[in-house]
């Protein structure tokens, strides 16, 4: 659209058309790029989000945690209604999620050994999600 007239008469009427004109041309322009703008922002903050809310899924519930003896003594686990057995040093065992392992500082299995050691409690030490936790002296947990 041209904004010139040659007629005086009508020359306030069409700059005033003509000043609208560019005035809602460059507010469209304005409002399309403000809403890429908002659109790019949003993908941007919702890629960042997703990975946090994923790292709340178990990871390790199929394959289960593999932990390992690594404290300075033997020591003696049960699993659910099975007979006492020897964990000897640098030996490890898989505990998943569904099963309950007890573990025991002597081989008759009366003295608990860690009186938290479920599931949830070793999951809570695997700091990496490479579903494996070390058994360290003093009845401590740590990730391996």
């Amino acid at each position: 659209m041209l904004c010139f007239a040659e007629n005086r008469g009508y020359s306030i009427s069409i700059k005033h058309i003509c000043t609208q004109y560019l005035f809602n041309n460059i507010h469209m322009k304005m409002k399309k790029y403000l809403s890429i703008s908002l659109t790019a922002l949003f993908l941007f903050l919702f890629s960042i989000m997703t990975p946090g809310f994923a790292a709340d899924e178990d990871s390790c519930k199929d394959q289960g945690i593999t932990v390992r003896n690594l404290s300075f003594k033997e020591i003696w686990y049960k699993r659910q209604g099975s007979s006492c057995a020897i964990l000897k040093r640098n030996y490890s065992f898989t505990i998943k999620p569904e099963e309950v392992i007890r573990l025991f500082s002597d081989m008759v299995c009366e003295t608990p050994y860690c009186p938290a050691c479920t599931y949830p409690d070793f999951k809570s030490y695997d700091a990496d999600g490479n579903c494996r936790v070390k058994l360290l002296p003093e009845n401590a947990l740590s990730d391996m």
